[in-house]
Protein backbone atom coordinates (compact mmCIF):
# COMPACT_ATOMS: atom_id res chain seq x y z
CA UNK A 1 0.00 0.00 0.00
CA UNK A 2 1.18 3.52 -0.79
CA UNK A 3 2.24 5.13 2.51
CA UNK A 4 1.24 8.61 1.43
CA UNK A 5 3.25 11.81 1.58
CA UNK A 6 3.61 12.04 5.33
CA UNK A 7 3.17 8.43 6.39
CA UNK A 8 0.28 7.44 8.67
CA UNK A 9 -1.57 10.50 9.97
CA UNK A 10 -2.11 10.87 13.71
CA UNK A 11 -5.57 11.47 15.13
CA UNK A 12 -6.98 11.48 18.59
CA UNK A 13 -8.77 8.32 19.75
CA UNK A 14 -12.24 9.90 19.58
CA UNK A 15 -11.57 11.32 16.13
CA UNK A 16 -10.30 7.98 14.89
CA UNK A 17 -13.32 6.09 16.23
CA UNK A 18 -15.67 8.62 14.64
CA UNK A 19 -13.96 8.31 11.24
CA UNK A 20 -14.00 4.51 11.39
CA UNK A 21 -17.64 4.45 12.45
CA UNK A 22 -18.66 6.84 9.66
CA UNK A 23 -16.78 4.78 7.08
CA UNK A 24 -18.33 1.57 8.38
CA UNK A 25 -21.84 3.04 8.21
CA UNK A 26 -21.31 4.26 4.66
CA UNK A 27 -20.04 0.86 3.55
CA UNK A 28 -22.89 -0.90 5.32
CA UNK A 29 -25.45 1.24 3.46
CA UNK A 30 -23.84 0.47 0.10
CA UNK A 31 -23.65 -3.25 0.86
CA UNK A 32 -27.30 -3.24 1.94
CA UNK A 33 -28.30 -1.46 -1.26
CA UNK A 34 -26.39 -3.97 -3.35
CA UNK A 35 -28.01 -6.84 -1.48
CA UNK A 36 -31.46 -5.33 -1.94
CA UNK A 37 -30.88 -4.93 -5.67
CA UNK A 38 -29.96 -8.59 -5.91
CA UNK A 39 -32.91 -9.72 -3.81
CA UNK A 40 -35.30 -7.93 -6.17
CA UNK A 41 -33.95 -9.91 -9.12
CA UNK A 42 -36.14 -12.97 -9.83
CA UNK A 43 -34.54 -16.30 -9.08
CA UNK A 44 -32.52 -17.57 -12.02
CA UNK A 45 -32.65 -14.19 -13.77
CA UNK A 46 -29.89 -11.62 -14.16
CA UNK A 47 -30.21 -7.96 -13.17
CA UNK A 48 -29.31 -6.90 -16.73
CA UNK A 49 -29.61 -8.51 -20.14
CA UNK A 50 -27.08 -11.29 -20.50
CA UNK A 51 -24.00 -10.62 -22.61
CA UNK A 52 -20.92 -12.57 -23.56
CA UNK A 53 -18.76 -9.73 -22.23
CA UNK A 54 -18.87 -8.68 -18.56
CA UNK A 55 -19.57 -5.13 -17.45
CA UNK A 56 -16.20 -4.08 -16.08
CA UNK A 57 -15.00 -1.26 -13.87
CA UNK A 58 -11.20 -0.91 -13.94
CA UNK A 59 -9.81 0.93 -10.92
CA UNK A 60 -6.17 1.13 -12.06
CA UNK A 61 -4.45 2.54 -15.15
CA UNK A 62 -2.88 -0.85 -15.82
CA UNK A 63 -6.17 -2.74 -16.05
CA UNK A 64 -7.98 0.04 -17.91
CA UNK A 65 -5.22 0.49 -20.50
CA UNK A 66 -4.84 -3.26 -20.97
CA UNK A 67 -8.55 -3.55 -21.76
CA UNK A 68 -8.56 -0.56 -24.11
CA UNK A 69 -5.52 -1.81 -26.00
CA UNK A 70 -7.42 -5.06 -26.56
CA UNK A 71 -10.41 -3.14 -27.93
CA UNK A 72 -12.61 -3.52 -24.83
CA UNK A 73 -13.60 -0.48 -22.79
CA UNK A 74 -14.64 -0.42 -19.11
CA UNK A 75 -17.81 1.23 -17.85
CA UNK A 76 -15.72 3.47 -15.59
CA UNK A 77 -12.15 3.85 -14.36
CA UNK A 78 -10.57 4.95 -11.09
CA UNK A 79 -9.10 8.41 -10.67
CA UNK A 80 -5.32 8.48 -10.40
CA UNK A 81 -2.79 11.07 -9.38
CA UNK A 82 -1.22 10.71 -12.81
CA UNK A 83 -4.35 12.11 -14.40
CA UNK A 84 -5.13 11.48 -18.06
CA UNK A 85 -1.45 11.10 -18.90
CA UNK A 86 -1.55 7.53 -17.63
CA UNK A 87 -4.49 6.54 -19.82
CA UNK A 88 -4.53 5.73 -23.53
CA UNK A 89 -6.46 8.17 -25.69
CA UNK A 90 -9.54 5.97 -25.98
CA UNK A 91 -10.16 6.32 -22.23
CA UNK A 92 -10.00 10.11 -21.96
CA UNK A 93 -13.80 10.44 -21.86
CA UNK A 94 -14.51 7.32 -19.78
CA UNK A 95 -16.28 8.19 -16.49
CA UNK A 96 -14.03 8.47 -13.42
CA UNK A 97 -14.71 7.11 -9.95
CA UNK A 98 -13.05 8.96 -7.04
CA UNK A 99 -10.64 6.80 -5.01
CA UNK A 100 -9.63 7.19 -1.37
CA UNK A 101 -7.80 5.21 1.29
CA UNK A 102 -8.40 2.64 2.58
CA UNK A 103 -11.53 1.34 0.85
CA UNK A 104 -10.84 2.45 -2.70
CA UNK A 105 -13.72 3.55 -4.93
CA UNK A 106 -16.71 5.65 -3.97
CA UNK A 107 -19.06 2.71 -3.40
CA UNK A 108 -22.30 4.57 -4.03
CA UNK A 109 -21.06 5.75 -7.42
CA UNK A 110 -19.58 2.32 -8.21
CA UNK A 111 -23.00 0.76 -7.61
CA UNK A 112 -24.59 2.96 -10.29
CA UNK A 113 -22.44 1.37 -13.02
CA UNK A 114 -23.73 -2.12 -12.24
CA UNK A 115 -20.44 -3.95 -12.87
CA UNK A 116 -20.25 -7.73 -12.92
CA UNK A 117 -16.44 -7.61 -12.67
CA UNK A 118 -14.10 -5.15 -10.97
CA UNK A 119 -10.37 -5.00 -11.65
CA UNK A 120 -8.84 -3.74 -8.43
CA UNK A 121 -5.50 -3.56 -6.61
CA UNK A 122 -4.15 -4.89 -3.27
CA UNK A 123 -4.05 -1.34 -1.93
CA UNK A 124 -7.86 -1.32 -1.91
CA UNK A 125 -8.12 -4.58 0.05
CA UNK A 126 -10.15 -2.94 2.83
CA UNK A 127 -12.99 -2.28 0.40
CA UNK A 128 -12.96 -5.67 -1.28
CA UNK A 129 -15.95 -7.12 0.60
CA UNK A 130 -18.13 -4.13 -0.32
CA UNK A 131 -16.99 -4.35 -3.96
CA UNK A 132 -17.82 -8.05 -4.06
CA UNK A 133 -21.32 -7.30 -2.78
CA UNK A 134 -21.73 -4.91 -5.70
CA UNK A 135 -20.11 -6.88 -8.52
CA UNK A 136 -19.84 -10.47 -7.36
CA UNK A 137 -16.30 -10.76 -8.67
CA UNK A 138 -13.27 -8.64 -7.80
CA UNK A 139 -9.89 -9.46 -9.35
CA UNK A 140 -6.52 -8.05 -8.35
CA UNK A 141 -5.25 -7.01 -11.77
CA UNK A 142 -2.43 -4.67 -10.72
CA UNK A 143 1.07 -6.18 -11.03
CA UNK A 144 3.99 -5.37 -8.75
CA UNK A 145 6.74 -6.40 -11.19
CA UNK A 146 7.49 -6.29 -14.90
CA UNK A 147 7.26 -10.07 -15.22
CA UNK A 148 3.97 -9.94 -13.33
CA UNK A 149 2.61 -7.39 -15.80
CA UNK A 150 2.73 -9.93 -18.60
CA UNK A 151 0.81 -12.46 -16.51
CA UNK A 152 -1.78 -9.89 -15.53
CA UNK A 153 -2.38 -8.85 -19.15
CA UNK A 154 -3.02 -12.48 -20.01
CA UNK A 155 -5.43 -12.83 -17.09
CA UNK A 156 -7.32 -9.68 -18.06
CA UNK A 157 -7.49 -10.86 -21.68
CA UNK A 158 -8.99 -14.17 -20.62
CA UNK A 159 -11.61 -12.52 -18.39
CA UNK A 160 -12.79 -10.07 -21.08
CA UNK A 161 -12.69 -12.64 -23.90
CA UNK A 162 -9.70 -11.24 -25.81
CA UNK A 163 -7.09 -13.94 -25.42
CA UNK A 164 -5.45 -13.45 -28.83
CA UNK A 165 -5.36 -9.66 -28.43
CA UNK A 166 -3.81 -10.15 -25.00
CA UNK A 167 -1.05 -12.34 -26.41
CA UNK A 168 -0.23 -9.67 -28.99
CA UNK A 169 -0.15 -6.99 -26.30
CA UNK A 170 2.26 -9.03 -24.16
CA UNK A 171 4.54 -9.51 -27.18
CA UNK A 172 4.51 -5.76 -27.84
CA UNK A 173 5.28 -4.94 -24.19
CA UNK A 174 8.20 -7.38 -24.07
CA UNK A 175 9.64 -5.99 -27.29
CA UNK A 176 9.36 -2.43 -25.94
CA UNK A 177 11.13 -3.39 -22.69
CA UNK A 178 13.96 -5.11 -24.60
CA UNK A 179 14.51 -2.08 -26.80
CA UNK A 180 14.37 0.35 -23.88
CA UNK A 181 17.14 -1.47 -21.98
CA UNK A 182 19.69 -1.69 -24.79
CA UNK A 183 22.95 0.31 -24.81
CA UNK A 184 23.13 1.27 -21.14
CA UNK A 185 26.53 2.87 -20.62
CA UNK A 186 26.62 4.03 -16.99
CA UNK A 187 25.16 2.95 -13.65
CA UNK A 188 24.81 5.92 -11.31
CA UNK A 189 23.76 5.63 -7.66
CA UNK A 190 20.08 6.56 -7.44
CA UNK A 191 17.59 7.27 -4.68
CA UNK A 192 13.92 7.07 -5.58
CA UNK A 193 11.93 8.93 -2.94
CA UNK A 194 8.17 8.91 -2.37
CA UNK A 195 6.16 11.49 -0.48
CA UNK A 196 8.48 14.43 -0.61
CA UNK A 197 7.28 16.20 2.51
CA UNK A 198 8.51 16.11 6.07
CA UNK A 199 8.81 12.31 5.96
CA UNK A 200 10.37 10.80 2.82
CA UNK A 201 9.99 7.14 1.95
CA UNK A 202 12.57 5.22 -0.06
CA UNK A 203 11.45 2.89 -2.84
CA UNK A 204 12.93 -0.55 -2.25
CA UNK A 205 14.19 -2.93 -4.92
CA UNK A 206 11.01 -4.98 -5.11
CA UNK A 207 8.77 -1.96 -5.72
CA UNK A 208 7.52 -1.09 -9.20
CA UNK A 209 9.65 2.05 -9.35
CA UNK A 210 12.67 0.28 -7.87
CA UNK A 211 12.62 -2.32 -10.63
CA UNK A 212 12.18 0.35 -13.30
CA UNK A 213 15.26 2.21 -12.00
CA UNK A 214 17.27 -1.01 -12.09
CA UNK A 215 16.22 -1.76 -15.66
CA UNK A 216 17.18 1.81 -16.63
CA UNK A 217 20.72 1.26 -15.35
CA UNK A 218 20.51 2.80 -11.88
CA UNK A 219 22.03 1.34 -8.73
CA UNK A 220 19.19 1.81 -6.25
CA UNK A 221 20.10 3.17 -2.82
CA UNK A 222 17.75 2.46 0.09
CA UNK A 223 19.63 3.73 3.12
CA UNK A 224 20.13 0.17 4.27
CA UNK A 225 16.39 -0.29 4.77
CA UNK A 226 14.86 -3.74 4.51
CA UNK A 227 11.32 -4.95 4.06
CA UNK A 228 9.13 -4.72 1.03
CA UNK A 229 7.86 -1.87 -1.10
CA UNK A 230 8.84 1.27 0.75
CA UNK A 231 10.82 2.20 3.85
CA UNK A 232 10.54 5.34 5.92
CA UNK A 233 13.84 7.24 6.00
CA UNK A 234 15.06 10.73 6.89
CA UNK A 235 16.68 13.53 4.94
CA UNK A 236 19.84 12.83 6.93
CA UNK A 237 19.89 9.31 5.47
CA UNK A 238 19.44 10.72 1.96
CA UNK A 239 22.44 13.00 2.48
CA UNK A 240 24.54 10.19 4.01
CA UNK A 241 23.82 7.93 1.02
CA UNK A 242 25.07 10.70 -1.29
CA UNK A 243 23.18 9.61 -4.42
CA UNK A 244 24.35 10.85 -7.78
CA UNK A 245 20.73 11.11 -8.92
CA UNK A 246 17.56 11.68 -6.89
CA UNK A 247 14.14 11.05 -8.43
CA UNK A 248 11.35 12.45 -6.29
CA UNK A 249 7.85 11.00 -6.66
CA UNK A 250 5.47 13.46 -4.99
CA UNK A 251 2.23 11.88 -3.83
CA UNK A 252 0.19 14.76 -5.20
CA UNK A 253 -1.29 16.10 -8.39
CA UNK A 254 1.08 17.80 -10.81
CA UNK A 255 -0.31 21.29 -10.13
CA UNK A 256 0.55 20.87 -6.44
CA UNK A 257 4.26 20.45 -7.18
CA UNK A 258 5.16 24.11 -7.03
CA UNK A 259 8.53 25.71 -7.78
CA UNK A 260 8.72 26.59 -4.08
CA UNK A 261 8.38 22.92 -3.10
CA UNK A 262 11.06 21.91 -5.58
CA UNK A 263 13.42 24.58 -4.25
CA UNK A 264 12.76 23.44 -0.68
CA UNK A 265 13.64 19.86 -1.51
CA UNK A 266 16.82 20.84 -3.32
CA UNK A 267 17.82 22.73 -0.19
CA UNK A 268 16.99 19.77 2.07
CA UNK A 269 19.24 17.48 0.03
CA UNK A 270 22.04 19.99 -0.42
CA UNK A 271 25.47 18.41 -0.19
CA UNK A 272 24.58 15.29 -2.14
CA UNK A 273 26.12 14.67 -5.52
CA UNK A 274 22.63 14.89 -7.01
CA UNK A 275 22.03 18.39 -5.62
CA UNK A 276 25.52 19.65 -6.45
CA UNK A 277 25.21 18.53 -10.07
CA UNK A 278 21.59 19.60 -10.50
CA UNK A 279 20.38 16.04 -10.94
CA UNK A 280 17.27 16.09 -8.75
CA UNK A 281 14.28 15.20 -10.91
CA UNK A 282 10.53 15.03 -10.26
CA UNK A 283 8.23 12.33 -11.64
CA UNK A 284 4.64 13.48 -11.14
CA UNK A 285 2.77 11.24 -13.60
CA UNK A 286 2.45 8.24 -11.22
CA UNK A 287 4.40 6.03 -13.65
CA UNK A 288 6.98 5.02 -11.01
CA UNK A 289 4.42 4.48 -8.28
CA UNK A 290 1.82 2.39 -10.09
CA UNK A 291 2.20 -0.21 -12.82
CA UNK A 292 1.35 0.62 -16.41
CA UNK A 293 1.41 -1.03 -19.82
CA UNK A 294 3.82 1.73 -20.94
CA UNK A 295 6.84 0.04 -19.32
CA UNK A 296 9.29 0.73 -22.11
CA UNK A 297 8.34 4.41 -22.19
CA UNK A 298 8.82 4.69 -18.42
CA UNK A 299 12.24 3.02 -18.57
CA UNK A 300 13.33 5.44 -21.29
CA UNK A 301 12.15 8.38 -19.19
CA UNK A 302 14.26 7.21 -16.24
CA UNK A 303 17.24 6.60 -18.54
CA UNK A 304 17.12 10.27 -19.51
CA UNK A 305 17.24 11.19 -15.81
CA UNK A 306 20.26 8.91 -15.35
CA UNK A 307 22.10 10.15 -18.43
CA UNK A 308 21.58 6.83 -20.20
CA UNK A 309 18.99 8.08 -22.66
Amino acid sequence: MDPGPEGPRRYGADDRRLRLASAACALALVVAAAGLARSLTPSGASAAPSSSAPKVVALTPFAANSMALMGVFPEAIGQTLGGDRRYVSGLRTTPRIPMSHPNGPNMELLLTYGPSLIFSSPQWAAGRDAMEQIAGRVVNADPSSIAGSYRKVSEIARLVGRKARGERLVTQMKRSVRRSTQGISSRPRVMLILGVGRTPWAFLGDSWGGEIVGRAGGRLLTGGAGGRGFARISNEVVIAENPEVIIAVPHANADEITPELKAQLREQWAGTGAADSGRIYFSDDNSLLQAGTDIGTTIRKVRRFLGNG
